[in-house]
């Protein structure tokens, strides 16, 4: 099993199978539209139709034929479309503006609409243009799309320019670059068409030559063979029930009176074998809600209850899809045939009924079993089938699920580096892209923007202890975490760039400070008066215009004392110093709150933000901490820094402190206070408040040795983090 599920997933990963499969998803909105509309038309209750009439009018029947003929019976139109679409937006031209995806879209449907003309005039028949010319539409839309992409290129490599000289516009000159290539593709698409007439190649003639060798008579090998054929043609995007009643009639004959008691007709395979639609795939639509741990394809079963409910299987065989689904190949072959095996032993000694009376293929399961019977035995052995198929279906969705885990991953990973590749050049593209990078940065801003509207936020803070010499804790650091239900752990860094282009900065900083605060007002509550530094974007600086109020509410609201709240700003971000910048960091230091400069040493206009950012605090940058017992300028860079922290009375955090030996050359130098893995990782509210009941802060020391206090001061000063100088 383990290695046909490498086999399998190896297939699953080819180019051509994963254009498809977009293209197919391209193509959901309107199989489900279509789906709905046909499973209302079919319901066989006299007393709804009579509703509806009454509700809608007589007309309501045409009205939903019409929405149905626009939908499900234009199939093969669409999927040349939306196959053709996601074709052309892995070409590199493409990408590039060079040429088009129109251009290419219609190439593929000329070339559609060459190759389906009859012979009798019309342009498209409708059975052609429906589920009917699917296999078709998907073969034309990838050989239409290659073929133009290879005349393009000779074209470049023949002459780079136009052949056609124009000194207009540049979408004229773009448009006449075209020409040529949709041109020769056309010309070699009708020459096919006419080679095929010559010869006399008609449809469905090896089918028609498979009846007449194998299916002339009614037994159990014929009815394997119309399933297999039927279900493979399927797998292929051909409608293998509309080909084997045309081409193997026999085979797949109605119930009739002249029958007798013969076993196999059409309805026998409507009511036994195909339960929910070809591939028996209301068990996999079962299977999926039972095992399935993908929300979309969950989702997507869900949606498909009502209409497989009447055999309607459009929305799972180009929803999930199933076709050119390799992990679904042999269950959808194969359940049918355990199914149809499973009704044929029993009809045949006598268990359940034959079907003797003909009902419509849209007619409810179980209904349809008891009707064509005139038995409840009969839905019975429905039921009995439907419990196979689902059994046959679970193994190969679990098998599926783990490979989409593994893409979903893969396609996470390659999200993350992305990320780091635009901010280091400033870009903003993750949202927009068309891939599955794309799809997936945008479902993780829609998570995380649901989560802030319906109150069930996923994100979680976490705090690292800020530490004394004597390892006191003297404050904390809040810090963003997400740990993924999917893909586990999401870097900060990827969180705050999809929230950044999805226009949602102000709002995770505002649920930030929130809950951030919140947290610290409950250890306050508990005894430990330990100040908190919370992260504040520059972005939510610059634009947040409620900012101020933002912090004012969480001081009135949560009833904490200002002094021990503190705001963190990024250094190695430039925030120009604008009279508004400046207003809103004056009104928040007014109220007490302190204002310290992360990663101070690494970026931009450090000492200008100590004078205009009214800055209480700077943490020295993790770089310049982390070598500071083997590289000499660094241990001079950070004297400097501390004698000037003394001098403009600024208080110093040495960041990203890893080993004791760091501790006691910072020590020597003068700076008091230390936060790093060296002490503690992040912590979630319960760890850290164990860790300060087994540390101790250095504020119960404080109250210890000076019970009476003679008015409240910054917390700074109420602590032992300071510089040794003061």
């Amino acid at each position: 099993m383990q290695e046909f599920d490498i086999l399998i997933s190896k297939l699953a990963n080819k180019q051509m199978i994963r254009v498809l499969r977009r293209g197919l998803l391209y193509l959901m909105p309107f199989v489900l539209i279509g789906s709905i509309v046909l499973a209302m038309l079919n319901l066989p209750i006299p007393a709804y139709q009579s509703f509806m009439s009454y509700i809608f009018g007589e007309g309501w029947w045409e009205i939903g034929l019409l929405i149905y003929e626009g939908t499900l019976q234009i199939m093969a139109i669409i999927t040349v479309i939306t196959v053709s679409q996601a074709i052309a937006s892995e070409k590199e031209f493409i990408k590039s503006g060079e040429v088009s995806t129109t251009v290419l879209q219609a190439v593929a449907l000329i070339a559609f609409i060459i190759w389906m003309k009859n012979s009798d005039g019309i342009v498209i028949s409708t059975a052609n243009a429906g589920s009917s010319g699917m296999f078709e539409a998907i073969i034309i839309s990838f050989l239409a799309c290659d073929l133009y992409c290879f005349f393009y290129k000779l074209q470049v490599c023949i002459r780079s320019k136009n052949l056609i000289n124009y000194h207009g516009s540049t979408m004229t000159r773009e448009a006449f670059r075209s020409v040529f290539p949709a041109l020769l593709t056309v010309f070699t698409f009708s020459m096919g068409k006419v080679m095929l007439n010559l010869i006399g190649l008609g449809n469905n003639q090896i089918l028609h030559k498979i009846n007449d060798m194998w299916l002339s008579g009614e037994n159990f090998f014929s009815a394997v063979i119309v399933i297999l054929i039927t279900h493979i043609l399927w797998f292929f995007g051909i409608h293998g029930g509309n080909v084997i009643m045309d081409a193997v009639p026999v085979a797949a004959s109605p119930v009739s009176s002249a029958m007798g008691e013969a076993i196999f007709n059409k309805e026998f395979f409507d009511t036994y074998v195909y339960l929910g639609g070809a591939g028996a795939t209301f068990g996999l639509l079962i299977a999926l809600l039972l095992v399935g741990k993908n929300s979309g394809e969950t989702r997507l079963a869900k949606i498909s209850v009502l209409p497989g409910l009447f055999n309607i299987n459009e929305i799972m065989i180009f929803g999930l899809p199933i076709i050119f689904n390799p992990y679904f190949l042999a269950p959808f072959v194969l359940a049918p045939v355990f199914l149809c095996l499973n009704a044929w032993i029993s009809v045949s000694v006598g268990w359940v009924p034959p079907v003797t009376q003909a009902v419509k293929w849209t007619t409810p399961i179980f209904l349809s079993g008891y009707l064509s019977t005139g038995s409840v035995v009969g839905a019975v052995m429905q039921a009995v089938n439907l419990v196979l198929a689902v059994l046959i279906y679970i193994p190969f969705v679990r098998m599926q699920e783990k490979h989409q885990q593994s893409a979903r991953i893969e396609v996470f990973r390659g999200l993350a580096n992305e990320i780091k590749y635009i901010q280091e050049r400033q870009v903003k593209t993750i949202l927009n892209r068309h891939d599955e990078t794309g799809s997936l940065a945008r479902a993780l801003a829609a998570e995380i923007r649901e989560g802030f509207k319906s109150q069930t936020q996923t994100l979680h803070m976490e705090y690292q202890p800020k530490v004394n010499y004597k390892g006191q804790i003297v404050g904390a650091e809040a810090l963003l975490r997400w740990n993924h239900p999917v893909y586990g752990y999401v870097s900060p860094i990827v969180i705050l760039n999809i929230c950044d282009e999805a226009n949602l900065t102000n709002e995770l900083g505002q649920w930030i400070m929130n809950h951030s605060f919140s947290d610290m007002k409950r250890w306050h509550e508990q005894g430990f008066k330990v100040p908190l530094s919370v992260n504040l974007s520059p972005r939510q600086l610059k634009e947040d215009g409620s900012l101020v109020r933002s912090v004012q509410d969480c001081i009135s609201q949560l009833g904490i004392e200002p002094q021990y709240m503190e705001l963190e700003l990024t250094e190695n971000a430039t925030i120009d110093a604008t009279d508004a910048i400046c207003n809103k960091l004056g009104q928040i230091t007014a109220m007490g709150l302190n204002l310290s400069i992360d990663d101070f040493g690494m970026g931009h206009s450090s000492l200008l933000y100590i004078c205009d950012f009214y800055a209480n605090v700077i943490k020295l940058d993790a770089s310049l901490v982390g070598l500071i017992t083997s590289d000499e300028q660094r241990r001079q860079i950070i004297k400097s820094i501390l004698s000037l922290c003394e001098q403009l009375h600024v208080k110093a955090v040495a960041e990203g402190v890893e080993t004791k030996e760091q501790v006691e050359m910072l020590h020597e130098l003068g700076c008091e206070c230390y936060q790093g893995f060296y002490y503690s990782r992040s912590l979630n509210y319960d760890s850290f408040l164990e860790y300060m009941s087994r540390h101790g802060t250095a504020e119960e020391e404080k109250q210890k040795s000076r019970p009476e206090s003679d008015g409240k001061v910054s917390h700074w000063e109420d602590t032992e983090c300071r510089n040794s100088g003061e």
